[in-house]
């Protein structure tokens, strides 16, 4: 997925950018701002949550 290394590289950036010490609601803006320029359908987003949610029950162990 082309669309993959591009993404990850200006999620990289934008965050490198944010010049401040923000929450997590500004985290998540910053994110939302690069993949608002990708995810074209609610098909996209859905997945995007999905691995989100998925990752976030791998690393505080409530995932089962």
């Amino acid at each position: 997925m082309e669309d993959f290394n591009k993404i990850k590289e200006k999620i990289k950036s934008q965050l490198d950018s944010a010049n401040y010490a923000g929450d997590l609601s500004d985290l998540g803006n910053e994110i939302g701002i690069v993949l608002g320029e990708y995810l074209i359908t609610n098909d996209e987003l859905n997945d995007f949550l999905n691995g989100l949610n998925h990752g976030i029950s791998l690393g505080n162990g409530t995932h089962g």
